[in-house]
This record gives C-alpha cells, sequence and structure tokens, in this order.
C-alpha cells in the first residue's frame, strides 16, 4: 500500500518535505534560522534559486482579501492602515504655523 498523503508540506516553494515549524521542514527552517530570516520570508524563495528575470513568487492575494472583507476595509488600506504616510495631513495655519501673506 503506497503512502498518499503525509500531512501539510513546507511552505517553501519546491520543497515537499513534511512541515515541522513556523511553516517549514527541518532542513528549511535550520537553514533560515541559521542566516537569521524571518520564516514567513524565507518560504519565499524558491528552493532551486529563481528560473529568471520573469520568475515571481506567488502571493496569498486570496487570503489578504479574505482578511481586509473580515475587517470591512480595502485591501490597500489593510497595509497602509498603521503607516504615518496614510494620514491626511494637517492644516498647518489651524495650528498657528506659519500662513502666506
Amino acid at each position: 500500500m503506497s503512502i498518499d498523503w503525509i500531512g501539510p508540506v513546507c511552505a517553501r516553494r519546491g520543497c515537499q518535505r513534511t512541515l515541522w515549524k513556523a511553516g517549514l521542514c527541518g532542513p528549511c527552517w535550520r537553514l533560515c534560522h541559521m542566516f537569521g530570516k524571518d520564516p514567513l520570508m524565507f518560504a519565499y524563495a524558491p528552493l532551486d534559486g529563481y528560473g529568471d528575470e520573469r520568475d515571481a513568487v506567488g502571493l496569498p492575494w486570496e487570503c489578504w482579501q479574505q482578511e481586509a472583507d473580515a475587517q470591512g476595509r480595502g485591501l490597500v488600506d489593510c497595509w497602509f492602515a498603521d503607516s504615518p504616510h496614510a494620514r491626511p495631513p494637517a492644516d498647518r495655519t489651524a495650528r498657528g504655523g506659519p500662513s502666506r501673506r
């Protein structure tokens, strides 16, 4: 009898080993830990390297969209919600700042 399913696999593209810790298999986790990388970001680096200059990582758009919908916001609003650039600039004249003459 062959084994058809062994459980979740490593999140790193090209790696088919079983999941161990932080979304990665044992060897991938040890490699990212050795280089001090974040496991979530390390998972986006393909095991065999990038094929060419147009090779891109598939991002979890569906997951992000579901999270934004659950918060009742747009996808971009969720990314920049805590950014200081997300707030509109304050009116300097209202605070007693310099005004044009």
